[in-house]
């Protein structure tokens, strides 16, 4: 069943310059700069300050979350769960000879584009009705981690395995954590199937991602890491992008994205985890950081996503909350179906998985594509599911998945405050002349409900919310104007109309009045 997208509001698809109008207008307003003061404006650290604060997140996430990994049914499961997780803050490192060929390596799929054929295809098969997730596509390097025999411990990069003294982005400074982890989901997938024997190969794909961050208030990272020869390597100088944006860390993290494995070890009887089984085998692992949906429905609503606006979260989720950065849109997303995998879905030979990037990152990577994204893509495809979705009207996205338990449950206590009711109590403040007079026009009764449903929040809302990270107080300023003018643009037309009809039957018992006299 679809979620309702409406818990964490992005920008819509009519445009980021024209958002940052309106929010301008927002937050300038006499009334409403104060109450915008409070949550947009937080105290600046010194460049010291903020330097002891920036230990590794993954560490960070790594001791708080040792506990919870879950027991197994059995004492052998729960001591090998036990010694994995405790190896994530172990110091000791163990590196294997490379292997004499490739046998081992796993190729990675590529992603498709979201053309029209394809797209078309999908609708033919019947799959584009079930449900698909949209998750935030990281800008990084593939990368995977490999446990063989459930004693070798390899990795790779997208063409293959890799010679342990490779100097890959600086990967060898988590290796600890990557070794531990693997196991560990080796343990979790053995005990979820109840398979007795040895596991033949566990696969974890993802991208190494991070080690940029240009923000005047965060230090460049002072971690290096030692290959196995004895060169260090600062991560200071790894550059696994060149572009702009999306920036994430300073530090060098790694995201999580699918999970296969082969009982016997061979190719041919490699098994894809749907998504919601890589979900919960990912959530039980210490300090990984794993794909989360933005969207979950049809593949219409999940091709509404609004690619062209979308701000990353993941510098928040690593700490950086306070320290934002302007116009750090996302790459974009990739859309799959949630039993990708699945022969029965496979069997179909269409795409289960698609990649959406945002233009303005296309025209970064690929200069001139950009218009071409608009017409293949943007003017076509997403048009069309835009259409069948909401009728043609601009999408709202969801990221709650995306936000601790605090800021979903003030993001939903201020969504709760734009309401019809809410909305009567600006009307009649209004009233009626300015109104059909177009003194007062649509946009300023959505500026009017925010204001008056964010100083009412304030009112109610816990101190801990104005205490919350500099982007997420922002991220509610944006939710409540976008809330507003969803609002608005659904009630709109019937506020007009009943406005003239009251004001057409005073006209009428005016002139009645004025007969008789």
């Amino acid at each position: 069943m679809r979620r309702r997208a409406f818990h964490c509001l992005l920008p819509g698809s009519r445009g980021a310059a024209a958002f940052c109008a309106a929010q301008r207008r927002l937050t300038s307003s006499s009334a409403f700069s104060s109450i915008a003061a409070r949550l947009t404006t937080g105290a600046v650290p010194t460049h010291a300050a903020s330097t002891a604060t920036f230990s590794s997140p993954l560490v960070l996430r790594r001791h708080a979350g040792t506990s919870d990994a879950v027991s197994g049914s059995g004492h052998r499961h729960h001591h090998r769960r036990h010694a994995a997780a405790a190896a994530l803050s172990s110091s000791c490192r163990h590196y294997m000879p490379l292997p004499r060929d490739q046998d081992d390596f796993s190729v990675y799929t590529e992603i498709d584009l979201p053309t029209e054929s394809r797209i078309d295809s999908i609708r033919r098969s019947g799959l584009a009705n079930q449900e698909w997730v949209a998750c935030e596509k990281v800008h990084g390097s593939n990368f995977a981690v490999y446990l063989i025999d459930e004693h070798e411990v390899r990795f790779a990069k997208r063409s293959g395995i890799m010679d342990p003294n490779e100097n890959f982005f600086g990967y060898h400074l988590l290796i600890d954590e990557f070794s531990a982890q693997i196991r560990l989901l080796c343990e979790l997938l053995k005990q979820k199937h109840q398979i007795s024997g040895r596991m033949g190969r566990v696969i974890l794909h993802g991208e190494l991602f991070g080690a940029k961050y240009k923000h005047p208030l965060v230090p460049r990272s002072s971690r290096w890491c030692t290959l196995p020869n004895g060169k260090k390597i600062p991560i200071s100088g790894v550059e696994i992008q060149s572009e702009p944006f999306p920036q994430y860390s300073p530090e060098l993290h790694y995201y999580a994205f699918d999970v296969k494995y082969s009982i016997s070890g061979a190719e041919e009887d490699m098994v894809l985890l749907p998504f919601d089984e890589f979900s919960e085998v990912c959530a039980k692992v210490p300090g990984l950081l794993f794909a989360k949906p933005l969207v979950r429905g049809t593949l219409d609503e999940c091709l509404a996503f609004d690619v062209e606006n979308f701000m990353t979260p993941l510098p928040a989720l690593l700490g950086l909350g306070n320290y934002p950065l302007e116009g750090n849109l996302a790459e974009g997303v990739v859309i799959r179906h949630v039993r990708r995998g699945d022969p029965k879905i496979e069997s179909t030979a269409v795409s289960t998985i698609i990649k959406l990037r945002c233009s303005s990152f296309m025209e970064l990577k690929h200069p001139g594509k950009q218009q071409e994204l608009k017409a293949t893509f943007l003017d076509t495809v997403r048009a069309g599911a835009l259409q069948r979705v909401r009728n043609g009207k601009t999408i709202t996205v969801l990221s709650d998945s995306m936000l601790p338990k605090v800021e979903a449950a003030a993001n939903a206590l201020l969504l709760n405050n734009v309401s019809e009711g809410r909305l009567s109590n600006v009307l009649s403040k209004i009233g009626r002349e300015p109104l059909l007079s177009g003194e007062v026009t649509k946009e300023d009764v959505v500026l009017m409900l925010a204001q008056d449903a964010l100083k009412d929040f304030l009112k109610e809302g816990d101190a801990v919310v104005l205490n919350t990270t500099l982007s997420f107080r922002k991220t509610l300023i944006r939710n409540v104007y976008f809330a507003a003018e969803e609002l608005l643009r659904e009630a709109w037309r019937h506020v007009m109309d009943r406005e003239r009809a009251a004001q057409a039957e005073a006209d009428a018992a005016v002139a009645a009045q004025a007969a008789t006299s």
